[in-house]
């Protein structure tokens, strides 16, 4: 498949139809079109011959989504930051890159207008992509010439949490993410043309990628719900439900999150066909619990990490497997790729054509994950899994200290780090809580100077408020508990067992 290619048939054929829309507003296939190509233009002109890849900052806007294929279309990677990313994370991120170019794609900005040398405005974007602009790209002579994201071009980098304090930069290719669609447009038997597609995640997040891509290769229109949105129950129905979602993409905490609403069921969204999850553990409850108020809806639960492209395994799940009482299977995994297990500690190891090239400048933390296996790129996920007597794969939790929180991946040494660096802070050690087999919050223990953090409340809001400056807000404890000392195992190592249980 060539996304590219599928994008502009649909520009030609159904321009009028709306590709996206939002709170902010909508753009049909015709203007996303156009306004990417325009943006292409401006993006080749002012880099030459940079090939860095560019940063895109903002959050459920329209013009998000213009910037993307705007940044592939000049033939350079895009790399989505959304607006929720503290400033300090943001300025970490555009520095790993180097000196990008960085697009504000949304009027509230908070940034730092001299974080870089080239930065383009909201209200520059809007200019450079209106209709009164002429476009001269063309093949042409005399024109502007732009040489598309094919094959091994880097499509898109996705900064994940990291070991080291700083995020890490996971890179996708054209042909990853080309491949994937290939199968995930399939899922469910077959993704309906067409259809409604509702975007939860943000676009710094990977699921993102199932939502937007998946709509955009089959003619469909993506629905994106904001933050704001998201947080009110009621307020997230009423404009669900006028939208005729047919696809729900999120992860499974968010649907639970729905759930605590009683008038969330299939009457309220009466054309949806499926849920799609992917990004953390999906449990028998909330499976039931969906089940029983949407029975016109298909549940699929899919597996994968960032650097498999979004997802390798689907599963149907079926009434019997959520009322089973044993996890749920994450599936059969597509074709295309395989999956292998550590014979010594039951590793998954994905194998094949959506595997990513690796992290973004980081040789050595991509040596350790990521290696060639009889030809093709595999990568070492820190999951343990199993297969049952059907070939259905099973995930059985980490076998580091990486976990899944409402479906954003986190390294506990990355808010650890940063614990650290807070004033007064000696030591520190963070721990997930667990409810029904999945992460469902954190917790800190925190060595403090008690002459500059006090252990109370206010003492615990310091460190939160600290914490907030320089990581995203799923990343801050919800539990912060002032300690004399860690716990130590008797090889002298950090006895987090020991912790979970105090946690």
């Amino acid at each position: 498949m060539d996304i590219l290619a599928r994008i502009e048939d649909y520009a030609k054929t159904q321009g009028d139809k709306v590709a996206f829309s939002s709170r902010d507003g909508e753009i049909t296939y015709l203007e996303l079109w156009e306004k990417s190509a325009r943006m292409a233009e401006t993006i080749e002109c002012r880099m030459q011959d940079n090939r860095e890849p560019v940063v895109v900052y903002g959050h459920k806007d329209p013009m998000m989504i213009v910037c993307f294929l705007a940044c592939v279309r000049s033939g350079r990677a895009y790399c989505p930051v959304d607006v929720s990313v503290p400033n300090e994370r943001v300025e970490q991120i555009v520095g790993t890159i180097g000196d990008p170019l960085v697009l504000i794609a949304t009027e509230r900005c908070s940034l730092d207008a001299n974080l870089c040398e080239q930065m383009l405005s909201y209200e520059e974007l809007k200019e450079i992509t209106s209709s009164a602009r002429e476009c001269s790209v063309s093949s042409d002579a005399g024109k502007v010439e732009l040489g598309k994201c094919t094959g091994e071009d880097v499509h898109y980098i996705i900064f994940t949490s990291g070991t080291t304090g700083r995020p890490k930069g996971v890179q996708i290719t054209t042909e990853n993410l080309n491949n994937y669609l290939e199968w995930a447009v399939t899922l469910d038997g077959g993704i309906e043309e067409g259809a409604n597609f509702l975007n939860q995640a943000p676009y710094s997040f990977d699921l993102s990628v199932m939502d937007l891509y998946l709509s955009l290769a089959t003619g469909g229109r993506v629905v994106a719900a904001d933050k704001e949105l998201q947080q009110n129950n009621s307020k997230l129905l009423e404009y669900t439900s006028g939208q005729r979602i047919n696809y729900w993409v999120s992860t499974p905490s968010f649907a639970d999150l729905c759930l605590a609403d009683a008038n969330f069921n299939g009457e309220k969204l009466a054309e949806l066909k499926a849920w799609l999850f992917c990004g953390e553990v999906l449990t028998n409850q909330t499976a039931q619990e969906l089940l029983e108020r949407f029975p016109k809806a298909n549940l699929i639960n899919t597996y994968g990490p960032t650097e498999s492209t979004v997802c390798v395994t689907e599963v149907r799940i079926s009434k019997s497997m959520a009322e089973s009482g044993s996890p749920l299977p994450v599936g059969k995994v597509k074709p295309g790729s395989s999956v292998a297990l550590d014979p010594d500690t039951s590793e998954i190891i994905i194998i094949g054509d959506t595997v990513s090239p690796g992290y973004y400048k980081l040789p050595e933390q991509t040596a350790k994950a990521f290696y060639q296996r009889e030809g093709i790129r595999a990568y070492r996920t820190g999951d343990k899994g199993h297969f049952d007597e059907n070939g259905l794969l099973y995930c059985d939790g980490r076998i580091d200290n990486q976990i899944k929180l409402h479906g954003y991946r986190i390294e506990l040494e990355d808010i650890e780090a940063n614990l650290m660096k807070i004033d007064g802070v000696q030591r520190a050690a963070v721990v997930p809580r667990f409810k029904d087999g999945k992460a469902e919050s954190l917790t800190a223990f925190v060595i403090r100077d008690r002459e500059l953090i006090s252990d109370d409340y206010e003492g615990r809001k310091c460190i939160r408020l600290a914490l907030r400056t320089s990581m995203p807000s799923y990343m801050v404890p919800k539990r912060i508990v002032m300690v004399e000392e860690l716990p130590m195992t008797n090889n002298g190592k950090l006895d987090r067992k020991r912790l979970k249980e105090m946690a």
